[in-house]
């Protein structure tokens, strides 16, 4: 089997060995952290508690075998995390931002390449059980099955959205790609631009959808959309540079999110981090995607599919072939893009 080496990664998984179970454990028992079996993917998989130190529950590191020896998150971050969920209601500001990182949550082993991450509805701050599971079963790629019932009527504006990140680390810039409508434009559109002193940041909804309200004294950071960029097919794209080298090309990797449906997903660029010279740094984006349920009934039960691709990155015809496969795995016909 050919080895491989991720220094810091490394040293990450050495730190965790007091609490990683992965390897007596029986397979339904709750774990803090457990190794990834992965035909492509190397790293480490957390709960809330695990990962407290590092902004909550999912991968931190997560590496591509054979092609990269970096952690394609931030060392000090996370990925594929649940970070967040708002209704847009005054009331509830103060549980608006990080509670899914807060609330107990539970990590099992599914079989050999799947895991489960499990918020029971006792422990949430927002009577929500949810679940998350994770399947590293396909080569390049991890396909995620979100699902989640609310208990209780905390949802006056008529939604309920949630909202994941994932902390990029090589970005070859910050920008998300996507097919969509900018203006009175359809096509290719690019959000995480720079113009004049301006960063474009913030969510993009999807064509056609009434945008999210909110009361005056809400958490509205996640809620506000941008006003012109609004996507149609029900997926994003970046680039990794494996190792931020602008004179070499052939370690640039495509990271692709692939959605189950477009109403209900709303896209999100952030650039918290900085730099050495105190701006934000473009190799260190947060590529998220929240998902809402308009009107939620108490008791029934909500989910969505979406599948992260990451490989070498060639062109879009590649994504589109991505995207074309993804549709035939899920049986279903998705919106039509056009090739340039």
């Amino acid at each position: 089997m050919k080895t491989f080496a991720f220094p810091a990664a490394m040293q990450f998984l050495s730190g965790l060995a007091a609490v990683l179970l992965f390897a007596t454990a029986p397979i339904a028992r709750a774990q803090t952290a457990l190794r990834i079996e992965s035909p492509s993917f190397a790293g480490v998989i957390h709960d809330n508690e695990s990962n407290r130190h590092r902004q909550g529950s999912g991968f931190s590191p997560l590496v591509l075998r054979g092609i990269s020896d970096h952690n394609l998150f931030r060392d000090d971050a996370v990925g594929l995390n649940f970070e967040h969920i708002f209704n847009g209601a005054k009331e509830q500001h103060s549980i608006s931002m990080f509670t899914p990182r807060q609330d107990p949550c539970e990590l099992t082993r599914v079989d050999h390449r799947k895991y489960k991450l499990h918020w029971p509805s006792e422990g949430s701050q927002w009577g929500l059980q949810a679940e998350m599971i994770y399947d590293l079963t396909q080569p390049n790629q991890i396909d995620l099955h979100f699902s989640c019932t609310p208990r209780r009527d905390l949802y006056p504006q008529g939604y309920v959205a949630m909202m994941w990140a994932s902390y990029i680390d090589r970005a070859l810039d910050r920008r998300i790609h996507f097919w969509g409508t900018e203006g009175d434009r359809t096509g290719w559109v690019e959000f995480g631009e720079t113009v004049g002193h301006t960063l474009e940041l913030g969510t993009v909804s999807c064509a056609g959808i009434d945008p999210l309200p909110f009361e005056q004294g809400a958490q509205a950071l996640n809620v506000n959309e941008n006003p012109q960029k609004k996507f149609i097919a029900p997926f994003y794209y970046g680039v990794i540079d494996a190792d931020r080298s602008s004179e070499t090309d052939q370690d640039r990797l495509l990271y692709l999110m692939l959605f189950d449906q477009t109403d209900s997903i709303r896209f999100a660029m952030w650039n918290f981090f900085r730099n050495q010279q105190e701006e934000p740094d473009t190799h260190s984006p947060a590529w998220d995607w929240q998902y809402v349920i308009r009107d939620p009934i108490i008791g029934q039960r909500y989910g969505y599919r979406a599948r992260l691709v990451v490989k070498p990155f060639s062109d879009r015809e590649q994504v589109l072939k991505e995207y074309q496969r993804w549709a035939m795995d899920l049986g279903q016909d998705l919106p039509e893009v056009k090739r340039d």
